[in-house]
């Protein structure tokens, strides 16, 4: 190995100083130009050839096949959520490292599947941007985006409006997973119709109090998950808006956050229709009161729920689901993960502790064909001289031994 690496590093500076001498000897100048240039290409094509050798014998990591190369590249990549232009993280950073790092960088459109834009933290770049989407090939793509109230001056150059700037335009077919903040409710609708291939998709604070004067209808028969948060300004009545325009036959994940007073169950019941698969559904932040209605409606419209996470205006609601629960095992057959929590501290009552015992020993005992309730929690803030019922302490006690992952009590944190 030391013999080979002498023999290149000779054989380097003799063609180095062949260039050097054909460049400054005069006597080169009764050879005609074209003779001289095909020499220098010649020279210089034996230049890299044998500085690619000599690296090898240096650097032994350049020996790696690319393919491995590329997938060892794969696991320096940061989060998607975190994915920023920065020249000081993968993959940027990786084609800052040499020549032959940046050639497999560049070449593999993995590495640039995913990007965030954060205006808090990443003054944006068009070029930049598009660069980097031009990289990424015609691969599965993953976008983040923070986006501030006035992000519309990212597009001034191209287009006014998000999602339709010329920057990011022609990607939206193949977008996979989307995340994104502060985009207003025509933006998050005109998107939807734009990304077809949707896997995974969060809007957070959704801003804006605009109503689309022609909701476009969107189909996304892959997506598999969405988060919807939103401002305090947009009541649920937009939040519905929103999937009243949605198909989502393949839907098994759905989180709903906003704050409002009244929680109109028949345009929701409309969309479970066109998303009848929801395994996983979670209710943050909203008012829902016995005034309302029954939401075992609701809820009995998602046959094939198995995990709920419900944070209603009142206790009552949620005892509601748990006699239900415990007078049917046809009422969320399925369901084997319950999370409740009330924000208000609650008045306990009497009729309140029997339907707790009971709706838990049933569905742990079931025996009709319903899915086991294996994983309970109800965070629930009491009167502290009260405290949990005896009968209820005992219950917990009993389904703790037998397997049951319960809890009934205040918030840790409080």
């Amino acid at each position: 190995m030391k013999r080979e690496n002498a023999r290149l590093r000779l054989r380097l500076s003799d063609i180095e100083s062949q260039l050097l001498e054909m460049e400054s000897d005069p006597t080169n100048r009764r050879f005609s130009t074209r003779l001289k240039q095909e020499r220098q290409r010649q020279l210089v094509k034996e230049k890299m050839s044998v500085q690619e050798s000599l690296d090898l014998i240096i650097y032994p990591i350049l020996s790696i096949p690319v393919e491995i190369t590329s997938e060892i590249f794969l696991h320096c990549l940061s989060p998607v959520d975190a994915a920023q232009p920065n020249q000081k993280l993968a993959p940027m950073l990786l084609g800052r490292i040499c020549r032959i790092w940046r050639h497999i960088a560049h070449s593999d459109p993995r590495l640039w599947a995913a990007l965030k834009i954060d205006y808090y933290g990443f003054g944006p770049n068009a070029l930049l941007v598009q660069d980097w989407l031009h990289r990424a090939g015609s691969v599965p793509l993953s976008l983040s985006l923070v986006l501030r109230s006035d992000h519309c001056s990212f597009f001034q150059h191209t287009s006014c409006f998000f999602p339709s700037s010329t920057v990011l335009t022609d990607h939206w077919p193949r977008l996979t997973s989307f995340c994104g903040e502060n985009l207003t409710l025509i933006e998050c609708l005109d998107l939807l119709v734009r990304a077809p291939k949707l896997i995974w998709c969060k809007f957070i604070y959704i801003t804006g109090s605009l109503r689309p004067t022609s909701p476009a209808r969107a189909l996304l028969p892959d997506l598999k998950d969405l988060t919807v948060t939103t401002r305090p300004n947009l009541g649920l009545h937009r939040l519905l808006l929103l999937l009243d325009s949605l198909t989502l036959p393949g839907l098994r994940f759905l989180s709903l956050s906003c704050t409002l007073r009244r929680f109109d169950d028949a345009p929701f019941l409309s969309f479970l229709q066109r998303a009848p698969g929801i395994q996983t559904f979670a209710l943050r932040s909203i008012s829902i009161s016995p005034e309302d209605g029954d939401f075992t409606t609701i809820l009995s419209a998602m046959p094939a729920l198995s995990s709920l996470e419900v944070h209603p205006n009142s206790a009552a609601v949620l005892f509601n689901i748990l006699r239900k629960l415990d007078e049917s095992t046809t009422f969320l057959p399925r369901m084997h993960k319950l999370r409740f929590s009330a924000f208000h501290r609650v008045s306990w009552e009497d009729r309140f502790t029997q339907t707790l015992v009971d709706a838990l020993t049933s569905r742990w005992e079931t025996s009709s064909g319903a899915a086991q309730l294996v994983d309970f929690e109800f965070l629930i803030q009491m009167d502290p001289v009260a405290g949990l019922d005896p009968c209820i302490v005992e219950c917990i006690s009993k389904l703790q031994e037998k397997g049951m992952r319960i809890y009934v009590g205040p918030p840790t944190w409080v």
